[in-house]
């Protein structure tokens, strides 16, 4: 298992490269100096609360998702926060939407399945 700062620090480094941003904008974003953002993409530094937090706005991503080490082991409903994050309110309806069709659409694909039997 990795040691949380170099989770964090992967998660950083992930999230930022997402955004296609340098360390130095994600710096300048987030309000930090660029030595800062590189130490913590190294795992040589850790932040206060506060620092944490810019970060996450900066990044535009909830606090929490710098915090797991492995993506798919997020909680679902982080998962669908982190999609839905940033959107307007026409297109998380639009995506909710797509949602609940593709979960009806399984679950008629399954009554079929177990009616053939």
């Amino acid at each position: 298992m990795k040691d949380n700062e170099y989770v964090i620090a992967d998660n950083v480094r992930f999230y930022r490269k997402k955004a296609n941003l340098t360390q130095a904008e994600l710096a300048e974003r987030a309000e930090l100096s660029l030595d800062s953002i590189k130490r913590v993409e190294a795992g040589k530094r850790t932040m206060s609360l506060e620092n944490f937090l810019r970060l996450s706005n900066a990044l535009r991503i909830p606090l929490t998702f710098l915090l797991y080490g492995q993506k798919d082991r997020m909680p679902d409903e982080e998962r669908i926060r982190g999609i839905l994050e940033g959107r307007s309110d026409g297109q998380k309806e639009y995506l909710l939407h797509m949602l609940q069709e593709m979960a009806d659409g399984m679950d008629r694909l399954v009554v079929a399945h177990i009616s053939r039997k």
